[in-house]
């Protein structure tokens, strides 16, 4: 090859890269296998997976919360109905007819410890009705 045609050679090589200089910088790309789109689709997949990933950790929070929550309730019903039972047991022993059939004041005072059960955990006294026995 001449050393015109090396010149013209070299000159329609810089030409073709100033032109693809100058359509990179007004924003064309040249992609044939949508290699950008891949990358593109692959980020929105782990941006998505990431969301999925942070809600079912805020459900698991949010579970764990109520659980706690829910514990603690049961715990301190517990602790107030061993109390108000604790309290029944103690003046019922040291009534003066603790040894009596059932007076009426003895009676009164079951009722009354069972209405503050009752109070404490109504879920477990709502199918109890005052007219039935075992309410």
């Amino acid at each position: 090859m001449s050393g015109r045609g090396m010149l013209h050679l070299a000159g329609v090589a810089l030409a073709a890269l100033a032109v693809l200089f100058l359509a990179r910088g007004v924003g064309l790309r040249w992609d044939p296998f949508d290699l950008q789109g891949r990358r593109l689709e692959q980020a929105r997949a782990r941006a998505e997976q990431a969301g999925a990933e942070h809600r079912a950790a805020a459900a698991e929070r949010d579970g764990e919360r109520q659980i706690t929550e829910a514990l603690t309730h049961v715990h301190q019903t517990e602790v107030a109905l061993a109390r108000a039972t604790a309290t029944a047991i103690q003046q019922a022993r040291q009534a003066d007819d603790a040894d009596q059939a059932l007076a009426p004041d003895r009676v009164r005072r079951l009722h009354d410890h069972d209405r503050r059960l009752c109070e404490h955990a109504p879920d477990l006294c709502a199918a109890a009705r005052p007219g039935d026995p075992a309410g």
